[in-house]
């Protein structure tokens, strides 16, 4: 049975694999993202010690609560969704919508619905519900799983024949898994989808991202082959728990017998709690979490037990990452260093895992939107518009070729083909690469601006705000329309969220911010704006949207 109980109660028991069982897993070419919970319960010989744990009470079928799963007990509970997702019409390659508030059930349900071959189309609870039923519209959905609240959100959207059915958790009680058909679970090819993913909207509508079976998983196989990293035997994610991210590193943890714990919620303070409560050695979180983390006074908090901060998708700020790296430790071979480490990097769903990696400690100082070397598997280069390579120092298009690469956008070859350029992919980053091969990141190519005086980086400008004003907690840059300049330039504008105790002007942020620009030769800001945090937009993970933030400007509702 599945345990209860609060983290303090509980012992956490290891189920470790040996270096040789990891061995075994990296070269074991059926393993994939399909079947990896599969493979796990074959391996391990602790399968029955609880190691998938959640911050919150979750309920399993029939309305069971419980806290923390083993091995053995998810793929039990699994077994039994799928037998009712089976039951009710559902086949190999059919895409189900997963519609959640945050936490477990996102793991639970893509285990079920990739064991009987079907695609989950695993979708940020936090997003709105007309814009999640054209999600699931376009990808062409034949269910959706749900709960009671969001359930009566979308059934506007549907009628009933559009669908096999839109339930809600709250009312499934599973089916006997003797219905489970002769060749379950399913057995994946390496091409064969095993989910869809959305982007984070920041540009629009949410593009549905294909994931599969053997490319997705390229780089886990690739951890596995590793020696054990510091840190790798107890994870916290506070990723947002739908997206690709999330599984992708449970699926690693779960395969090694590390303990896990899935956060409902992602808050700064609550992650900082859970620390102090579950002690991880490695926390996994998007920036969003990693800037609530770093405005708090951390030293109120035991961070003690962190060795390792793992940052996915964009790039954190330097800010940021020098308050955390202040607290735990690491080692640099067998002495033990104060300080813990920050492995950042530039990832997306299209790349299907992180393709850069930089490390930062309290003693290295490789910042300025250094996104590192590519990972060993990753190809990258900087191109124009035209598919010509760009010299050292140029900015460009960021493209990358890699075997963990998605194969496009479900149901939308057009975009998917739009995507790739010379055979790489176009992440929809700037960037330039320096003499050593390592690439920053300067922005997404829909947020630069380009002013009178040059071309203005939204990411750099920020990172550079940050890091030379301490009254900050965060910051925002946009371009908006320069109505004195000729046609196409735009005026720089950035939007301030001071800390609690600064008490400095916007005239006086602006003359600070524009001298140090100045210094450094870049475009001047034409106006700073005071926000509270909660007044700048963000998407379902996190993401500022700054195509909102200009909408709001342009409609003079931020001035």
């Amino acid at each position: 049975m599945p345990q209860t109980g609060s983290l303090d109660q509980m012992s956490f028991e290891t189920a470790l694999l040996s270096d040789v069982k990891r061995h075994e897993l990296k070269l074991n070419p059926y393993l994939g993202a399909g079947n990896f919970l599969h493979v796990a319960y074959s391996i391990n010989e602790k399968r029955g010690v609880p190691i998938i744990h959640s911050d919150v009470p979750f309920q399993v079928l029939g309305g069971q609560s419980c806290k923390v799963l083993s091995i053995a007990q998810l793929k039990e509970i699994a077994a039994c969704y799928g037998a009712w997702y089976i039951a009710r019409g559902v086949k190999p390659m059919d895409p189900v919508g997963v519609y959640l508030p945050e936490g477990i059930a996102y793991l639970i349900h893509y285990v079920a619905l990739t064991g009987i071959g079907s695609i989950p189309v695993l979708t940020n609870g936090a997003m709105p519900a007309d814009i999640a039923a054209q999600h699931f519209k376009r990808v062409g959905a034949v269910g959706i799983i749900t709960d009671q609240e969001r359930q009566e959100s979308l059934q506007a959207f549907w009628r009933d024949e559009d669908l096999y059915f839109l339930a809600s958790v709250e009312e499934v009680e599973g089916e006997d898994p003797e219905i489970l058909s002769r060749w379950y679970p399913y057995q994946h090819d390496f091409n064969d989808p095993v989910m869809i993913t959305h982007s984070s909207g920041t540009t629009g509508a949410p593009k549905p991202v294909l994931l599969q079976h053997g490319s997705w998983f390229h780089g886990i196989r690739h951890l596995l082959g590793l020696d054990i990293a510091q840190g790798a035997e107890r994870y916290l994610s506070s990723l947002p728990s739908s997206h690709n991210a999330s599984i992708a590193y449970s699926m690693h943890a779960i395969l090694t017998g590390a303990n896990l714990l899935i956060m409902s919620d992602r808050s700064g303070p609550a992650v900082a709690r859970a620390i102090e409560s579950f002690r991880p050695s490695t926390v996994v979180s998007f920036p969003q979490t990693y800037v609530e983390l770093a405005g708090l006074e951390l030293d109120q908090y035991d961070l003690g037990s962190v060795t390792a901060w793992i940052n996915s998708g964009d790039a954190a700020h330097e800010p940021h990452i020098r308050r955390l790296v202040e607290h735990g430790y690491h080692y640099r071979g067998k002495e033990r260093i104060e300080g813990s480490q920050f492995i950042d990097g530039l990832g997306s769903s299209e790349m299907g895992h992180s393709s850069f990696r930089i490390i930062h400690t309290p003693y290295t100082n490789n910042y300025d939107r250094c996104i590192g070397l590519p990972q060993e598997w990753v190809e990258a280069v900087v191109l124009d518009e035209d598919g010509n390579e760009l010299p050292i120092g140029e900015v460009g298009m960021l493209g990358v070729k890699s075997p963990s690469i998605t194969g496009g956008y479900w149901n939308n070859s057009v975009l998917s083909y739009k995507s790739r350029l010379r055979g790489y992919w176009l992440t929809g980053d700037l960037v330039y690469r320096d003499r050593m091969g390592c690439f920053y990141h300067l922005d997404r190519i829909t947020d630069a601006i380009r002013t009178r005086q040059g071309m203005c980086y939204s990411l750099q400008t920020e990172e550079h705000i940050l890091k030379n004003n301490q009254n900050l907690a965060e910051c925002t840059v946009i371009g908006v329309s320069d109505t004195e300049a000729e046609a196409g330039y735009q005026k720089v504008i950035a939007f301030l969220v001071p800390t609690q105790s600064c008490s400095m002007s916007e005239e006086e942020f602006l003359m600070e911010i524009n001298n140090e620009q100045r210094k450094v030769g870049r475009p001047l800001l034409a106006a700073v704006h005071l926000l509270d945090a909660c007044e700048i937009p963000v998407g379902v993970t996190g993401k500022v949207l700054k195509r909102v933030l200009r909408e709001r400007y342009k409609e003079k509702l931020l001035i």
